[in-house]
């Protein structure tokens, strides 16, 4: 707890812009698109299958208790793998970039929203502390940019697309012609939007 003021890292190098979500965990602007690992999901597939038992079981009884002790075990064992991914997943995202921006997100109420179990157990407001941690470890700048509309601007041209449901996956700009995925288009945007606010 020594009172030392230690520097962020300051702008430089390579720019990358990161998009968080559900369809795919990250979306990077170099065009990359991680998933959620799949053992997170057999994990969770366990649990459910553990608490579905408990309720067959009579209340107070020593098997009640063992099964208690397995889920909590388990709950715990999620919890670090999951953080044990993200420390891994920020360090793979810092390789190679000298400056990440990601979405000014307020994760509680996204965890209260449509998506809440989604957002729960992908834990991206744990993912973003653990990255910031991770960035001023490496040396890589990092700064959040305002969310609203990415997924609706285009990256190329600055084009508004206009609103997209959830199920349309893909970027499309009548204007420029300028086509990928929605969520590496959404990260390029978080990308452009960071580098401007450096005025680059």
């Amino acid at each position: 707890q020594l009172n030392i003021d230690v520097p962020s890292p300051l702008p430089h190098g390579h720019p990358r812009g990161l998009d968080l979500g559900y369809d795919k965990f990250v979306a990077t602007s170099d065009g990359k698109e991680i998933k959620r690992p799949r053992f997170l999901k057999t994990l969770q597939d366990k649990l459910k299958l553990l608490s579905r038992r408990l309720r067959n079981k009579q209340k107070d009884s020593k098997n009640r208790h063992k099964l208690n002790q397995k889920i909590a075990r388990l709950h715990q064992r999620i919890s670090d793998t999951r953080k044990d991914w993200h420390f891994k997943l920020s360090h793979q995202l810092c390789d190679g970039a000298g400056m990440i921006f990601i979405e000014d997100i307020n994760f509680v109420s996204w965890q209260r929203g449509m998506l809440s179990k989604q957002s729960a157990d992908a834990g991206f407001g744990q993912f973003a502390n653990i990255l910031k941690w991770v960035c001023w470890k490496t040396d890589t700048y990092f700064a959040k940019v305002n969310k609203d509309g990415t997924s609706q601007t285009c990256p190329n041209c600055g084009a508004h697309t206009g609103k997209k449901t959830l199920d349309v996956r893909t970027h499309h700009c009548e204007e420029c012609n300028y086509t990928t995925t929605r969520d590496v288009a959404a990260s390029q945007e978080v990308r452009n939007r960071g580098l401007s606010a450096l005025g680059h």
